[in-house]
């Protein structure tokens, strides 16, 4: 079988299948314990994801494990501020933190210009992971929109409530364009560079899009992304490529996504499936959105709410089973392989 035959592939292109494709957000990650053995041999962990060979083998674990239907490159969103100098590290216990981050208009003016080559440690491990999955396995690649890299970059780290940065793109709301701005085109040569790499569908992680109230979602986070999807549209390299987005809350609904170009709308783990599938029927695929709490307890509560998902999506043309969000470090692997293998069974 192709990679264009793939159910994963299928399901992006709308087709109604009998069995969906499975693959988890965070499905390599601190919940496995062959993650954690290589996890322990870094300090900071963009060092770990700056080593192309490590980085397909955390890749490839969850895919050994679970048999799923679609592989993720392991990296994170936030190589691309790295790339603009503004020192990104990863603390324990404390999360990513920004050794040089945005705290005033001149920073942004004097930015470098992004060389999407400053990343070639990525695309590396995309070539190592096209060469080690199996030939129907589609690839997916993924960078973080550009609201969010904006907001990571600008507060310095993660945050409650980022206040700062809420208080910055009110006074300096043309110098957070031009960071955006930067921040976009970043993304799409990055996203570029993969594509040549060999990835098969790309993942948009708008993972900060719940900060911003609907106006502002607008202006600072959808108007983006939707500048985004359209030069990987518009570029004969990219353009054949499936787009989802995950957008974790964004005011406003996703009924808002109806006017972007996107393939599929990945659902956070609260949003209404019966209201989503009634927006987004006949428009875009839909992945999700099983809340990954639901892992901690048993099998049988599980099979419950796994079943009642799948049911809901029984007659939607185009639909991927996925989570929520991503797993988290807490969940014992064997739920995942209950999961995987009750909605293959359903």
């Amino acid at each position: 079988m192709t990679i264009d035959k793939s159910l994963f592939i299928r399901a992006l292109r709308k087709e109604k299948l009998s069995t969906p494709p499975i693959w988890y957000m965070r499905q390599a990650g601190r919940y496995l314990p062959e993650y954690r053995k290589i996890r322990s041999k870094f300090r900071n962990f963009l060092d770990m994801c700056k080593d192309p060979d490590v980085c397909c083998e955390l890749a490839l674990q969850p895919m050994n494990r679970f048999n799923l239907d679609a592989s993720i490159l392991f990296s994170d969103i936030l190589t691309i501020p790295d790339a603009f100098n503004l020192g990104v590290e990863f603390k324990e216990g404390e999360g990513p933190v920004f050794n040089n981050p945005i705290k005033n208009k001149a920073i942004i003016r004097d930015l470098p210009r992004f060389n999407p080559q400053d990343l070639s440690y990525v695309y590396k491990c995309v070539e190592n992971l096209r060469a080690s999955l199996p030939p129907s396995i589609p690839l997916i690649g993924f960078c973080g929109s550009p609201w969010t890299l904006a907001a990571y970059s600008i507060e310095g780290s993660s945050s409650k409530d980022f206040g700062f940065t809420k208080k910055f793109i009110s006074e300096n709301t043309e110098e957070v364009h031009e960071l955006l701005d930067a921040y976009t085109n970043a993304c799409f040569l990055y996203l570029k560079e993969q594509a040549m790499s060999g990835i098969n569908a790309i993942q948009i992680f708008d993972s900060w899009a719940n900060l911003l109230n609907e106006s502002d979602y607008k202006i600072y986070s959808l108007n983006y992304i939707n500048d985004l999807v359209r030069k990987l549209k518009m570029d004969k390299i990219t353009s054949n490529l499936p787009i989802i987005v995950f957008a974790r809350q964004p005011a406003g609904g996703i009924g808002q996504f109806s006017h972007v170009s996107l393939d599929c709308i990945s659902l956070y783990w609260d949003e209404s499936i019966d209201k989503s599938i009634s927006i987004l029927k006949n428009n875009t695929a839909i992945q999700g959105n099983l809340d990954p709490k639901i892992l901690k307890e048993d099998n049988s509560v599980i099979r419950k709410e796994v079943k009642l998902i799948i049911d809901k999506f029984k007659d939607y043309p185009g639909y991927i089973f996925n989570l929520g969000h991503g797993i988290t470090p807490d969940i014992d692997p064997d739920k995942i392989k209950f999961v995987t293998d009750t909605v293959r069974e359903i």
